[in-house]
């Protein structure tokens, strides 16, 4: 059975409020216009990505276990919605 068999068969068993929902998210997938980024955006990213890999090149080195706790714990903070400046 091939992909379009699948939704075909997945499609008929909703009900006609979802095969409306189904309906509509394809027609917004068809129109959805996603525009290249800009020289400007491009440039900003190039930037942003050449301060994280500076700020990783001059910090020390941490083991794996020290970076996952560190990752751990800002995880917890942030699913508590505490600030994560701390």
């Amino acid at each position: 059975m091939n992909l379009e068999q699948v939704v075909t068969e997945k499609f008929r068993v909703l009900g006609p409020n979802q095969q409306q929902d189904v309906l509509a998210f394809i027609e917004l997938l068809q129109h959805q216009v996603i525009s290249p980024p800009t020289q400007a955006e491009l440039r900003q990213a190039d930037a942003i990505i050449a301060r994280g890999i500076a700020r990783a090149q001059a910090a020390s080195p941490q083991s794996p276990e020290m970076i996952w706790q560190r990752f751990d714990n800002l995880r917890q903070r942030l699913a508590a919605g505490l600030n994560v400046s701390q």
